[in-house]
């Protein structure tokens, strides 16, 4: 797991996503194309996992969802952006 202080993670990233799901890593992809550095932190513990395949996505029907979320992962990285995994514990607002 990783640890990170917010320090860390303020001075690396611009952009923190929790979560590695199919929709974390779509923000992340977005971003990471656009130049900006992103991680994602996520559990590796998708909702979708007991599935058999991908259903509804253009271009992915029946995909396996580790599959999807693999791809996903590259994509991210090889823009630049990081994937990392851990859990997020809190998350706290330090001014206005």
């Amino acid at each position: 797991m990783a640890a990170f202080t917010s320090d860390e993670l303020s001075e690396a990233y611009d952009v923190v996503v929790i979560g590695g799901g199919a929709a974390g890593l779509n923000g992340a992809l977005l971003l990471a194309r656009s130049k900006r550095p992103v991680v994602v932190i996520d559990a590796g513990e998708p909702r979708n996992a007991p599935a058999e395949g991908v259903h509804g996505l253009l271009g992915h029907e029946g995909l396996p969802p580790a599959e999807l979320l693999e791809r996903g992962r590259a994509e991210v990285r090889h823009y630049v952006g990081d994937v990392v995994s851990g859990d997020v514990a809190d998350v706290t607002r330090e001014d206005e």
